[in-house]
């Protein structure tokens, strides 16, 4: 196809300039390779906020005179770094939708348990500690406190690798780098019977403490280790 008649001349510095403006508005897909995406589009919304998730149960729990929501998720998140951010953006979300002292976020693989017995130890691949108020939560010292482990989880939905807690500045860097601030997709929603009571149930009951050796109830520092305040 031409682009110009054959007996219009024009100076080279003119084809040049032409060249280039149809390679840049024709390529866009090789300009981003050499470029790279990120540098044009910006990072992918995962990649600052976690993956899309599904809800399992939402529990909550009197304990003390106190009022503890714990919400258990499930995702399909090979990286450690996904998880964690994906268990912040949903305990954000749960704390602007519920009341409660204390939120605890849970998150399991796809593969992981279907039954709330056995949503503890090795079956979590993150978890997240938020309150507003930290020095009323026994164990408690700030408000967030999240871990995570590391590598992916196993046939099984269980996770085997090395847990790790979340710096200060980590938790900070995420939290206020966070987009997207969407819940999971909850398709067993109703309303407020969508939350379930547990009653006088001791508080951590479910699940045991990173170790994953399924031992008794750990108190909140055990489940996650680092804290912002």
């Amino acid at each position: 196809m031409r682009l110009l008649p054959s007996n219009l001349w024009l100076p080279k510095k003119v084809l040049i300039l032409l060249s280039g403006v149809i390679v840049l508005t024709g390529a866009s897909g090789a300009v981003a390779v050499f470029v790279g995406r990120d540098a044009i589009l910006g990072p992918p919304a995962e990649r600052i906020s976690g993956v899309a998730c599904t809800t399992i149960m939402t529990v909550r729990q009197s304990r003390d005179g106190q009022e503890w929501l714990r919400r258990y998720i499930r995702a399909n998140a090979a990286d450690g770094d996904m998880r964690i951010k994906t268990a912040l953006r949903v305990a954000g979300a749960l704390s602007n939708q519920e009341h409660a002292d204390l939120y605890q976020v849970v998150l399991l693989d796809e593969a992981g348990p279907a039954v709330r017995a056995g949503m503890r130890g090795r079956a979590i691949g993150a978890e997240v500690l938020f309150s507003r108020e930290p020095g009323k939560i026994a164990g408690l010292t700030a408000a967030f406190q999240a871990s995570y482990v590391e590598g992916t989880a196993a046939e099984n939905g269980e996770f085997y690798g090395e847990r790790k807690a979340l710096k200060l500045d980590e938790i900070k860097g995420i939290v206020t780098a966070m987009a997207d601030r969407t819940d999971c997709l909850d398709p067993d929603a109703t309303g407020e019977n969508a939350i379930a009571s547990a009653g006088g149930e001791p508080a951590g009951e479910d699940h045991a403490a990173a170790s994953g050796d399924g031992e008794a109830a750990a108190p909140p520092q055990e489940h996650a280790a680092a804290s912002v305040h």
